[in-house]
């Protein structure tokens, strides 16, 4: 009971460390959307010619391989990621996951088509952090329908570790030109 009385009585100058984080991030101009298929703007994205959307770099993460119903994300815990416990918050790992099934399910639509998320099912196995130098989320289709299209994927450490599963359905959408 006493560290709890001390931690009371401390200044809040004593006990913490401001820290900052800054990022960069471009636009895509709506234009772009719709007018190639999905596996062309993965594949644009991947080569650098379309810049990522924003969330990407505030996340800091990275789409490093693409094919069709495919998609491959990495990034690395940090700090700045963690919860109360000491471990990487829960929705940042489930946005790493949300990141490459998005992407996947992108890369299987045709032109003209976009899509927005019915639902996102996450399941933790195991605590992150920092320790864990890189994980890998790998994502792929299970279903392209004209109406639907569903994904699943995982979070994977460098030791082949799995940290996380998670499956996506999709509402295909026509998108306006």
């Amino acid at each position: 009971m006493s560290d709890i009385n001390e931690l009371a009585r401390a200044n809040e100058a004593d006990l913490c460390e401001v820290m900052t984080r800054a990022y960069e991030y471009q636009r895509v101009r709506p234009a772009v959307v719709g007018t190639t298929s999905g596996l062309e703007t993965v594949q644009l994205t991947l080569e650098g010619k379309l810049p990522t959307p924003p969330i990407i770099a505030t996340l800091g993460i990275s789409l490093v391989e693409a094919a069709e119903g495919r998609a491959v994300f990495e990034g690395s815990p940090a700090e700045w990621q963690y919860n109360q416990l000491a471990t990487v918050q829960g929705g940042w790992l489930s946005a790493l996951l949300d990141s490459a099934l998005g992407y996947a399910v992108q890369s299987a639509l045709p032109a003209s088509r976009g899509f927005t998320t019915l639902d996102l099912h996450v399941r933790f196995v195991r605590a992150v952090t920092e320790e864990v130098s890189r994980l890998r989320t790998e994502a792929h289709v299970t279903h392209a329908g004209n109406r639907t299209v569903t994904a699943e994927g995982r979070i994977v450490g460098p030791d082949g570790k799995v940290y996380a599963t998670g499956t996506t359905s999709c509402l295909v959408l026509k998108m306006e030109q």
